[in-house]
């Protein structure tokens, strides 16, 4: 595992791992169980998700919170945090990370991590980008090739899902949200529609990214309490 402090005191813990040397039981020593609805799903799905509650953990007790054995599930699938935090969980078959903060001090947290999509469709770029123009500026100003961009621009509008949701309480499409990248250091995401009194119109938020290995990409929005 491996530890990322991060402004105003958030906590980010990314875990790399092998489905096929680990078992559910192996983390019991950690305390951790897996809820019920998962007891029978298939060890790919029960792997990835403790892994991600084990990167969870490690971010409560960094803050010197008591992780319990289980972080509830919502219906809606999203992690159940302690009223003190916020957090955000990602991964994929491989790699596991999750963000946690004290809710006086961050607002929201979304983190999300995708694998690089293969080839950038006409279908796929029509579903996740609100126009071509979206693409090509992330893409020239990366200096990435449109895949990479492609991926970015939808894991990005995960993260900033996963960031309101708390507060939404509800679906809403990718062409909500624009990415816009301010040369190759500065990427920010701006609703495109009004989507409640809170989420107007307008609305912009920073927008991480990294390339954790060649083949994935993650996006974070963090927003700090004024």
């Amino acid at each position: 595992m491996s530890a990322n402090k991060l402004p105003h005191g958030a906590f980010q813990w990314t875990l790399s791992f092998n489905l096929d040397q680990l078992q559910a039981d192996h983390f019991l020593v950690e305390g951790l169980e897996l809820p019920s609805n998962l007891r029978y799903a298939v060890k790919k799905r029960q792997i990835e998700f403790l892994c991600g509650r084990l990167c969870a953990k490690a971010c409560m007790e960094n803050l010197g919170y008591e992780a319990p054995p289980l972080i509830p599930t919502g219906e809606d699938r999203a992690p159940i945090w302690p009223a003190e935090l916020v957090g955000s969980i990602s991964h994929t078959d491989r790699l596991a990370t999750a963000v946690v903060g004290r809710a006086t001090q961050i607002e929201s947290i979304g983190i999300d991590i995708e694998r690089v999509i293969a080839e950038a469709t006409p279908q796929l770029i029509k579903h996740i980008c609100c126009d071509l123009d979206e693409l090509e500026g992330v893409r020239d100003a990366q200096k990435i090739s449109r895949e990479e961009a492609l991926t970015l621009i939808f894991s990005g509008k995960e993260s900033l899902y996963k960031a309101i949701y708390p507060q939404l309480r509800r679906f809403y499409g990718f062409q909500a949200a624009r990415v816009k990248a301010f040369g190759s250091n500065r990427l920010k995401i701006m609703l495109v529609t009004d989507l409640s009194d809170n989420f107007e119109e307008g609305t912009s938020w920073d927008l991480q990214s990294r390339m954790p290995s060649a083949d994935l990409i993650e996006t974070m929005v963090l927003k700090p309490r004024l």
